[in-house]
């Protein structure tokens, strides 16, 4: 029997897919130059100490900052600099050891780890294997309203077995565990400060109590939020040289244009693309893309209809224009995607050489109109009018819409865009009465866990959390099933790149792009990881004065 893991997932998938509401809107830049499509990971070095830098949070205003419950763009940007977790992910994607200083994978079912000794909390008080396994437990549970419960899906217990070891049991083995605890999901807190909290962790009123490069200084809501360099941290190779990072919420896009032009606002991730070449043409700063795993998709909602049918998905995916709509809609700042499953997630892989062959050998999607009519002509569905749901506010999507209503139309198919609420969005995940009401959700989400397993069932088991189509292949559950399985990395990816040549075949989501991350950077400052690595890594200790 499989044990799937299903509603412990829907929180990130929902938090995921409506992250980028905040980035829309603003004018279209008349300029047809394109910064360069060479992708960075690493900006050069800021050398210089800085007493402050002003960072813009272009999603607004956090709703907090607790690790176990926040999951989304802004919190995360801050989280990453202020709460560690046991791995630590690098700007390639690869892992490194973090307040964990080493694990033993006694069988397939215990994970020893060893504690790092000498850590502190900003209190002064030291790390301990309690507060450890205490931070690790609160993700499974439901009182917390934890967002990534679905890492630990698979987790029968977690046990402080020494002061400074924690031992972790499963239920079964699982290869998706450790790369998924190296993000947010695996973030450690204060247990003394926690409980005190109670349901004020992580908001205005009592902060953070952790252990990373920056600690929680003061929060204006509404307005910014602000963080200050720990004196006294424990690694010497992320010292931080900038004081204080003062994040100001800034969701309007020409507002935040205007402020990073002006020197106001002296960076930012998630530059709108629709000021990438107003900035990129500055002499006030620069530009950098960095790869990343943010994706745009067309997804099927429904188990009937038109929908449902995957010559009618395949007939879509084959009427784009990918390359287009990355020119158009994103400026150049992307690449074409295959499926769901984004290739930079396998980049620190140690099994990376087979799943880039495994994603290499899938078909390329190039625009072919006569198969597309082709399909549809098979398809004979009952019906040619399809409704594509879109979130308001965010222009991405309604450009992806567009653009599928102008295709279809060629095929002899009429799409109706439907522009939702991002809470009637958010309700598509738990109500399948909402989804009858569409046909498609043009969406865009990302992955933060560098592992390709990450949330994959859920698109792909029976009853999986976004497998609304009813999408159910005993091959393609069997090699992944076999690949969470598996902690061999390569056969884990053997079995994967098996499953993904299966599901590849029905189109399980129109899969268009891949949006490269995008870092704004005053030329006073330097030093800021440019890839989408940052939501999970101390990127502000990296930050510096040029000169």
């Amino acid at each position: 029997m499989i044990t799937r893991r299903k509603v412990a997932w829907i929180a990130i998938f929902a938090i995921a897919l409506l992250a980028i509401v905040g980035c829309g809107g603003g004018a279209s830049s008349s300029s047809n130059d394109q910064p360069s499509s060479k992708l960075t990971i690493d900006t050069p070095p800021g050398n210089q100490s800085v007493e402050k830098v002003v960072w813009a949070l272009p999603n607004g205003e956090p709703n907090l900052i607790d690790p176990a419950r926040g999951g989304d763009y802004s919190p995360d940007t801050v989280e990453a600099n202020l709460c560690e977790s046991l791995l630590q992910v690098q700007p390639d994607y690869s892992l490194k050891p973090n307040l964990a200083e080493k694990w033993d994978q006694v069988n397939p079912t215990t994970l020893v780890f060893t504690i790092r000794p000498g850590v502190k909390f900003w209190d002064g008080k030291p790390l301990t294997a309690e507060d450890v396994a205490y931070s690790l437990r609160r993700n499974t549970e439901p009182s917390v309203q934890p967002v990534y419960s679905g890492a630990y899906e698979s987790v029968k217990s977690v046990t402080a077995t020494g002061p400074l070891q924690v031992t972790v049991k499963f239920t079964k083995p699982d290869a998706a565990f450790l790369p998924a605890i190296a993000s947010m999901a695996g973030a450690i807190s204060e247990k003394a400060f926690v409980e005190k909290a109670g349901k004020e962790y992580g908001t205005a009123a009592d902060g953070v109590m952790c252990t990373g490069p920056y600690k929680f200084g003061s929060w204006a809501s509404g307005d910014h939020l602000t963080i200050t360099r720990n004196e006294d941290y424990w690694n010497p190779e992320l010292t931080p040289k900038v004081k204080e990072v003062e994040f100001k919420f800034i969701s309007n896009n020409s507002t935040l244009s205007n402020a990073l032009l002006s020197g106001e606002v002296e960076g930012t991730y998630e530059v709108p693309t629709t000021s990438l070449s107003a900035l990129a043409n500055s002499s006030v700063g620069k530009v950098y893309l960095g790869p990343s795993t943010e994706w745009l998709v067309l997804g099927p909602v429904s188990s009937t209809g038109p929908g449902a049918d995957p010559r009618i998905r395949q007939a879509l995916s084959l009427s784009i224009d990918k390359s287009l709509f990355i020119k158009n809609a994103l400026e150049g700042a992307g690449e074409p995607l295959k499926t769901f499953t984004t290739p930079f997630l396998w980049s620190g892989n140690p099994a990376k050489a087979i799943y880039q062959k495994g994603y290499d050998a899938l078909p390329d999607e190039s625009p072919n109109i006569q198969k597309a009519k082709q399909l549809v002509k098979e398809a004979d569905p009952s019906t040619r009018t399809l409704t594509v749901a879109t979130t308001a506010g965010n222009q991405l999507e309604e450009q992806l819409a567009t653009l599928v209503q102008g295709s279809a139309k060629e095929l002899g198919l009429t799409v109706k865009i439907k522009v939702m609420q991002p809470a009637e969005v958010y309700e598509l995940f738990f109500n399948a009465e909402r989804r009858k009401e569409v046909d498609f959700l043009a969406t865009t989400g990302f992955y933060e866990a560098p592992t390709p397993l990450y949330m994959a069932n859920g698109f792909i088991y029976k009853g999986g959390i976004v497998n609304w189509i009813g999408y159910n292949n005993p091959t393609a559950t069997k090699e992944l099933e076999a690949a969470y399985a598996s902690l061999d990395p390569k056969k884990s990816a053997e079995h994967f790149v098996k499953a993904q040549s299966v599901w590849y075949k029905s189109t399980v989501v129109c899969a268009f792009a891949v949006a490269y991350e995008r870092l704004f950077m005053n030329s006073k400052i330097s030093g800021a990881p440019a890839s989408i690595g940052y939501l999970t890594y101390p990127w502000a200790a990296r930050l510096g004065g040029t000169g």
